[in-house]
């Protein structure tokens, strides 16, 4: 992990050059690739993606650091059986406060959907959640749910997450991580850095101190304070609200464990509510509040895996800068970028419908060459740049129209159904 040299001379506290340290800079122009299964496991094929891993540029002001990111690992993904669900590059920047607070109002839900931070190398970390409520009518987890009990995306998701580092793809091509990061910490002792959540706080892996303020007690896995609620049914949410409707029944469709609502923090172990504690850390040496991974004793995810329900600090909704990570550097703001092979132009157009049937338009450009590449990264069709391509001999599938102009390229997700 390396930090911009040019953002070390501000004289910052410890805290916030911890911040500026952690982060996992592209320094040689790598690319970002997956497996992919051609037949049946074990054997594998590689796609080597044209667009840099891990971080390409950082930014700070006096308030935040700005992280710019193609949401793409260093590390490989997969392998997984072909679907539409690969990884994108996705150009997305995120601002982290260098001043976390407590939120002492009302605290902040860790979304339902989408990110809660983001992982030192760039990609998303998402929440406990796969998009999917019980929905009473149907006898089923789905997007239009009661609201009310959250299906558990490790435990309905789980065996689609790569081996590598724990993630997998949304149907948008964001490659994410929802509970165990594994590419990014290893051994037994006190766990690095992983990420930042967006009220600033750190999120560390799934050691710390024993004693929370006390660097020399020994290391030991950080225990959650949730627990699954002891019950026969699904009628009551976790601090006795009347579930209506109520959950599904408890059985072994739906097992204790299927949904957020079947837990309940308890206070035992070494973590608050909110998946963390306040404590000393080997980067915080002044302490500081700390979100932990959380693993049980076979070191398999263990809820609630990032953050507890809530965040600890506080969250402004700017500094998401929803789903794409929209976030504007100001131009005051001192950077540097990760690698001189990082494009610092890029070309602005659209494409549209999305998805698209026999024709794809396309708006913003009028001239230069285009390629358009499936999802093994093959080249399917190319040509002369036009207002419209017509793609009827494409299979279903996703794909990535790449446009070149001048030299400078810009690609395009797509979907051809």
């Amino acid at each position: 992990m390396l930090a911009v040299a040019a953002l070390a001379t501000y004289g910052m506290a410890d805290a916030q050059t911890a911040l500026l340290d952690a982060w996992m800079m592209n320094t040689t122009g790598q690319t970002a690739s997956y497996e992919y299964y051609p037949g049946a496991p074990p054997t594998t094929q590689s796609v080597n993606m044209p667009d840099s891993s891990d971080i390409l540029e950082l930014c700070q002001d006096n308030d935040y650091v700005y992280v710019r990111t193609n949401g793409l690992p260093s590390h490989a993904m997969g392998p997984w059986e072909m679907n539409p669900n690969v990884p994108a590059a996705i150009s997305s920047t995120y601002r982290i406060p260098k001043n976390p607070q407590e939120e002492m109002g009302t605290k902040e839900d860790q979304p339902f959907v989408g990110a809660l931070g983001i992982a030192v190398n760039g990609v998303k970390l998402y929440g406990a959640g796969d998009a999917r409520t019980y929905n009473s009518g149907t006898n089923q987890n789905d997007a239009n749910g009661d609201g009310l009990w959250y299906a558990d995306a490790w435990v309905s998701e789980g065996a689609t997450m790569d081996a590598t580092g724990s993630g997998h793809a949304d149907q948008n091509g964001n490659y994410h991580y929802h509970a165990t990061p594994i590419a990014l910490y290893s051994g037994t002792g006190h766990s690095p850095i992983i990420g930042y959540a967006f009220d600033g706080f750190p999120i560390y892996g799934p050691y710390g101190y024993d004693q929370p303020f006390d660097a020399n007690s020994p290391v030991v896995r950080m225990e959650t304070g949730y627990e699954l609620r002891t019950m026969s049914d699904r009628s009551t949410l976790p601090g006795g609200a009347t579930s209506s409707p109520a959950g599904p029944p408890i059985n072994a469709t739906f097992p204790l464990g299927t949904y957020w609502q079947d837990y309940e923090y308890t206070g035992n172990g070494h973590l608050n509510e909110y998946n963390g504690r306040w404590c000393v850390t080997p980067e915080y040496p002044d302490t500081i509040f700390a979100y932990f991974i959380t693993m049980d004793a076979s070191m398999e995810p263990e809820f609630p895996y990032i953050l507890g329900f809530q965040y600890f600090g506080q969250v402004n909704s700017n500094d998401i800068g929803g789903p794409a990570g929209n976030i504007t550097v100001p131009g005051s703001a001192n950077c540097g970028t990760s690698t001189q092979s990082i494009e610092e132009q890029q070309i602005e157009f659209t494409v549209y419908p999305n998805p698209a049937n026999e024709t794809l338009n396309i708006s913003g450009v009028t001239s230069g060459t285009y390629e358009i590449y499936d999802q093994l990264g093959r080249q399917v069709q190319a040509g002369e740049v036009a207002n419209q391509l017509f793609i009827e001999n494409l299979a279903e599938g996703v794909y990535i129209l790449q446009i070149e102009v001048d030299d400078i390229q810009s690609r395009k997700q797509f979907i051809k159904e």
